[in-house]
């Protein structure tokens, strides 16, 4: 009797792991039926949804082509390129930044910038540039190539462009986010197109974007010294581009205000995160001398920070920072806060949502 208790325990404990099994198998992998249709088919299908968009049915469309993914990638790459190649082009944008691979990204890219630049690389385009150099690096590179070369080979000749090309390139530049050699690349390249660059600053600068604004005085500051100038630059007003997102209290990142914690102990307790300095917001002349903590900790806090999405520090002090975080994982930059503070914005730029995120930060001299 105690060896059959034995067999069916065991018989037991083996169907349970099956169907554990199986339920792990059906949550892991979905299972892909056969093509809805034949490859010309589904063409003439992509080709249509994409002459056919418009703002009313841009979502939609979308949606309809990202379901058909899993069977047409290469088709809907194929008629992406294609329909961005013609002069039909000005409903696509929005659906490029949402469909759009490596191959998209730089083919679009390098037509637009080398081959079809007085049509297709415009200002009102900008913002999709920049989404699709930020996420596809790669494709970034014969605009970079163009643009940094001369310098590179010891000339001081960039390419002379037209107004419209060079706020387009001023807004790239301006709006990426600072990662990699983004903004080391700008500051050698927006001196040439410097009566532009300011033209735009200006605009942010006294626009009601406060994120904006502040940034535009980052820039400013930086390209205060003289420069070259192209002989086709004149400054210029023009209609604000669509910016990216600000940050601010609906950003659906969790808990967005965090508090300064204690010193750290002893250096013992040193983080294994790079030290990354960050600007402080600017200091108004009449902040009193701060004498509060010197260093401290900032954790996030709530439910895990998704991909590319902002999590928020507020209330830091209004002093220069040195920070220590985790470069690999995050950006960071200091925005100015409500009244005598300042915000520390952080920006998960990994390949998936991050549930922890610590920062320690020091008063810098």
């Amino acid at each position: 009797m105690h060896c059959l208790h034995r067999i069916v325990r065991g018989i037991g404990l083996g169907v349970w792991s099956i169907a554990f099994l199986a339920a792990t198998a059906n949550a892991q992998f979905k299972v892909v039926g056969p093509a809805p249709y034949p490859p010309a088919v589904a063409h003439q299908k992509i080709k249509t949804l994409l002459e056919e968009v418009d703002p009313a049915n841009r979502k939609q469309t979308i949606e309809t082509l990202s379901g058909l993914l899993s069977w047409y990638r290469d088709a809907i790459d194929e008629e992406l390129i294609a329909a961005w190649q013609k002069d039909t082009r000005a409903n696509l944008p929005g659906v490029m930044e949402a469909l759009a691979d490596s191959r998209v990204a730089s083919t679009v890219v390098e037509f637009s910038w080398r081959q079809q630049r007085r049509a297709a690389f415009i200002p009102a385009y900008a913002p999709m540039f920049g989404n699709l150099m930020a996420r596809f690096p790669e494709s970034a590179k014969p605009f970079l190539d163009d643009l940094l070369g001369p310098r590179a080979a010891g000339q001081n000749t960039p390419p002379d462009l037209s107004q419209p090309a060079a706020e387009t390139v001023c807004r790239i530049l301006l709006d990426m986010p600072d990662i990699e050699t983004w903004r080391k690349s700008a500051l050698e390249i927006l001196p040439h197109y410097r009566r532009v660059a300011e033209s735009l600053l200006a605009q942010d600068l006294h626009g009601s974007d406060q994120e904006k604004s502040y940034q535009a005085q980052r820039w400013l500051a930086d390209l205060k010294a003289d420069g070259p100038r192209t002989a086709s630059e004149q400054p210029s007003p023009r209609r604000r581009s669509t910016p990216r997102p600000a940050v601010d209290d609906s950003t659906p990142t969790g808990d967005q205000t965090a508090a300064v914690t204690a010193p750290r102990a002893s250096a013992d307790q040193a983080p294994t995160q790079v030290a990354a300095p960050v600007p402080s917001a600017p200091l108004p002349s009449a902040v009193p001398p701060y004498n509060g903590a010197k260093s401290g900790t900032l954790e996030c806090s709530g439910g895990p920070v998704p991909q590319n999405a902002e999590y928020v520090f507020r209330n830091l002090p209004l002093v220069k920072m040195q920070l220590d975080y985790d470069t690999k994982t995050w950006d960071a930059r200091l925005a100015p806060g409500e009244g005598q503070t300042q915000r520390l914005i952080v920006r998960n730029k990994s390949s998936g949502p991050q549930k922890r995120c610590v920062v320690h930060w020091s008063v810098s001299p």
